[in-house]
């Protein structure tokens, strides 16, 4: 035991365990917490300040540091650290002041100008909403700077292969906002959870403190703006910044508009969102994390044919899993939304209008998936421009057609009344589909035939799967109500849930073998592979395996 905790720590394969078993974990808290400040709120004026007081945080955050920082962080500290280790440790502390620096300065500015920045932010706000939500914006100013070291340990981490303080570091997050609001909310109200966002961030720096100071570093008030490493840092962070930073004025522009449509539409758009993002975290990012160096390591030795047969199949595992996904969603929307959201003063009208929401979503869940895929072909052919140019395009229609789809349109004769926050999901969706398949598209133009008649027929028979599906689910929740199992309790509700979605899952997995899908050959592979890893972790010694 001793040793497989050892392999989970310090390993490549235990810490992607750790990290995507504590990202689980960490979506449960997640939408654990959801429920507890929606329970108390409901989708109200209070919920639309909270949510609206993340938004320019959120964007700053999602622009410099998620997915840009410790991409451009880990390998330049990596190359130094395996010359002079000192050397690494000094650009680690010039890139870590230099974070502060700036963030503070955000801090500061997002502070004191928090009336006007959620004038823009949110404009359809009455004046009461617009307090509370600058109130809030102060409040969580300060996450900013903790956020910014925290992932600059993360780096140094991630590079010395050291992944439970690491992993551990969202939990403690999500921990600190459930502790706001057990023990503040009751006297403070929604400020209570904003304190407590404040005091997870602390802990999600914390946990990470001493872990780094294991690896032997140790902080310096240093800053070098003229080392070649944090200026090479600084450089390739632009592009991936600029890249971030379309999808994050997405997320931005959504809370814009969904402030001047009826009070709680951005809590309902946030938490539809949320539930969207877990099939499409879990499946289409996963997978095509896990592929990227395949894809790298073929077209760097100019092998497209090995390129393509690796690419058509993690798209069609893909959509094997996330079509039927997709179809539960929609069939069994309601019952879901419910189970994770609905209790207190979240009521039925509330649960109805995000699972409708949710369903606009679920229309585009494969696309969604097969764009960060799509995206890591490129990157593997060393072109980050045509993904940014594409979503660039991409997230122009959704703005258009969240405000049209939104709020209603005139057109002659033609009038649309206007979906409110539906419109936005619907929006999304639309926006996702031209994006893939532009990026297809592309794809195709650059390097031929992509075994595009394999994927059609796979496409084509999961579809037929997953309507029998469908059928076989409507059936099922039919049943279930004549046996008196009704949506009127939380038991009723989840009851259908568990055995409507249970049943209609086993059903398309029979479906698919009688459509003889391969896909469903690769799963069962792939199940054994990971009961054989984890048999062999537990018996191995410290050198075996990675």
């Amino acid at each position: 035991m001793a040793k497989l905790w050892n392999k989970l720590q310090t390993t490549v394969t235990g810490g992607a365990i750790l990290v995507s078993s504590s990202w689980f974990l960490s979506k449960l808290l997640g939408f654990f917490r959801e429920r507890l400040i929606l329970s108390r709120f409901g989708a109200s004026a209070e919920t639309d300040a909270y949510n609206a007081a993340f938004g320019v945080p959120d964007f700053v955050y999602g622009t410099l540091i998620l997915g840009s920082l410790l991409s451009v962080f880990i390998p330049v500290f990596i190359r130094y650290r395996e010359k002079n280790q000192a050397e690494a440790f000094g650009v680690a502390n010039s890139i870590l002041n230099l974070i502060v620096l700036v963030f503070l300065g955000f801090g500061v500015v997002l502070f004191v100008f928090a009336p006007l920045t959620i004038k823009l932010v949110a404009p359809g706000f009455d004046l009461e909403r617009s307090q509370l939500a600058v109130l809030l914006t102060r409040i969580i100013s300060l996450n900013i700077v903790l956020f910014g070291i925290s992932n600059v340990l993360s780096g140094i981490l991630n590079a010395a292969k050291r992944f439970l303080a690491f992993s551990l570091a969202p939990v403690l997050y999500n921990l600190g906002i459930l502790g706001g609001i057990i023990f503040l909310v009751p006297t403070f109200g929604i400020v209570g959870v904003a304190v407590g966002a404040v005091f997870g961030a602390f802990l999600h720096v914390g946990i990470q403190i001493p872990a780094v100071i294991r690896t032997g570093y140790r902080y310096r008030g240093k800053l070098d703006l003229q080392h070649p490493g944090v200026r090479e840092i600084g450089r390739l962070i632009l592009p991936r910044a600029f890249g971030q930073s379309v999808t994050q004025l997405d997320q931005l522009v959504n809370i814009i508009i969904g402030s001047t449509l009826a009070v709680g539409s951005v809590t309902i758009f946030k938490a539809a969102n949320n539930v969207q993002d877990l099939p499409i975290t879990l499946i289409g990012v996963s997978l095509a994390t896990v592929v990227f160096p395949v894809f790298s390591e073929a077209l760097a030795r100019n092998d497209r044919g090995q390129f393509v047969q690796h690419f058509s199949r993690v798209v069609r595992q893909i959509l094997f899993l996330v079509i039927p996904i997709s179809v539960l969603f929609l069939i069994l929307r309601a019952q879901s939304v419910r189970v994770i959201y609905g209790a207190g003063q979240f009521d039925w009208t509330a649960t109805i209008l995000t699972a409708n929401t949710l369903g606009f979503f679920a229309l585009s869940f494969f696309a969604q998936s097969l764009i960060p895929v799509l995206a890591r072909s490129f990157y593997a052919l060393r072109d980050t421009a045509t993904p940014v140019k594409i979503t660039v395009l991409a997230v122009l229609v959704d703005i258009i057609g969240s405000f049209l789809l939104s709020r209603g349109f005139s057109l002659g004769s033609f009038h649309f009344a206007g979906l409110g926050v539906r419109g936005l999901a619907l929006s999304y969706s639309i926006s996702s589909i031209i994006g893939m398949l532009l990026m297809y598209l592309t794809l195709r133009l650059r390097l031929g035939d992509l075994d595009d008649e394999r994927i059609i027929s796979t496409i084509f028979r999961v579809l037929i799967a997953s309507a029998l599906m469908t059928l076989l689910v409507q059936g099922v929740k039919e049943t279930v109500v004549r046996f008196g199992v009704t949506l009127e309790t939380g038991v009723g509700v989840l009851t259908q849930l568990l055995v409507a979605g249970g049943i209609g899952a086993v059903g398309y997995l029979a479906f698919a073998v009688v459509l003889r899908l391969e896909e469903v050959a690769l799963l069962r592979q792939w199940l054994v592979k990971v009961k054989l890893q984890l048999l062999n972790g537990r018996n191995s010694g410290p050198n075996n395996g990675s």
